[in-house]
């Protein structure tokens, strides 16, 4: 929570830097959601994650370890918000064209979902939706900061008990020096 407060705070400032990498993201979203399997079996929760087929695969230029945590939070709060039973689903695919792809990234939920007046503000700092669930209400306004660092967009679909929808898309090639390793984050690594 104090570092996503932090890189928060930094991205308002202006002083949250990208460190650039070239990998899969699709494989490495499938490795990034896997400790997210416990809980899903705990909560009897069907996850999936989806890849469609595309030309030029997914490899992408990106900051990982933002990725990672647009990722993690996105799919936390899923699963704060779906019940037993539920479903969960991420779907990845390649959009844009030839010159500008795009990688398309959503994430859906058959959760409790949310009032009209309450998706308006989701994405504002310390917005909490519901008192009842522990939460900071800093996760969302991270992940948007963090697509939008990435220059890409974030929009959210959700009604209340018929669940919420998260699409995101954002440039497979981010501009700036390439990194050869990127060292992972070791809070989310051990989930």
């Amino acid at each position: 929570l104090i570092n996503q407060i932090l890189d928060f705070r930094k991205f308002e400032s202006g002083k949250l830097d990208m460190t650039l990498s070239r990998f899969d993201v699709a494989e490495s979203i499938k490795d990034w959601t896997e400790a997210f399997r416990t809980l899903s079996y705990r909560k009897h929760v069907h996850f999936t994650v989806s890849v469609q087929p595309a030309e030029g695969g997914y490899a992408m230029i990106a900051d990982a370890e933002k990725m990672e945590r647009i990722t993690y939070n996105l799919l936390s709060n899923a699963f704060k918000f779906t019940p037993e039973n539920g479903r969960i689903e991420i779907a990845l695919s390649v959009c844009g064209s030839k010159e500008d792809r795009r990688l398309c990234y959503r994430v859906s939920d058959t959760g409790i979902g949310m009032p009209a007046d309450h998706v308006k503000h989701i994405f504002e700092s310390f917005y909490q939706v519901d008192v009842h669930h522990a939460g900071s209400g800093i996760g969302l306004a991270l992940v948007k900061a963090f697509v939008e660092m990435h220059g890409g967009h974030i929009a959210v679909d959700s009604a209340e008990g018929k669940g919420t929808v998260f699409t995101l898309e954002i440039p497979m090639e981010q501009q700036g020096e390439v990194v050869d390793r990127v060292e992972r984050n070791v809070a989310l690594a051990n989930l």
